[in-house]
């Protein structure tokens, strides 16, 4: 089998230092994704520390090897080549887990609702997440 090359156009660039863990971009994710706001089904997650005032920023980084989509026994995480980024498959999800337990950004977010993965796909190239960000934490920039 040949090695496929896989071609990323642009990357999602995260700026820590500048992010006030206002959220935002956890609404927009849900809003376009679940068509309500629920930010615990959002595709970025920013985990908020009150007694350090830390932040930290969990998120897909479309990484090159996949680990996720290596380990879904169903084929449900793909490359989208048009797009340059992977993408879920609902309807091939089985729920087993194994891509969230793979992750080593634990980007994946489980949603206990319904029994399903649930993966960033960079908005189809177009993240919800960046526009949001009043404070220009999130970036997207060309690879």
């Amino acid at each position: 089998m040949p090695i496929k090359t896989i071609v990323r156009h642009k990357v999602l660039v995260v700026d820590e230092s500048r992010c006030h863990a206002c959220q935002s971009c956890m609404v927009a994710c849900s809003l376009v994704h679940e068509g309500q706001v629920i930010p615990s089904l959002a595709r970025i997650q920013v985990q908020f520390d009150p007694f350090t005032g830390r932040q930290r920023i969990l998120y897909c980084r479309q990484c090159k090897r996949a680990a996720c989509a290596r380990a879904c026994p169903r084929g449900a995480i793909q490359f989208v080549e048009q797009g340059g980024y992977w993408a879920l498959d609902e309807s091939l999800c089985d729920g087993c887990g194994a891509c969230a337990q793979v992750c080593p950004f634990h980007a994946m977010i489980w949603s206990p609702a319904d029994h399903r993965a649930l993966k960033c796909d960079t908005c189809q190239g177009d993240p919800a997440c960046v526009a949001s960000c009043p404070n220009h934490a999130l970036t997207w920039e060309d690879k």
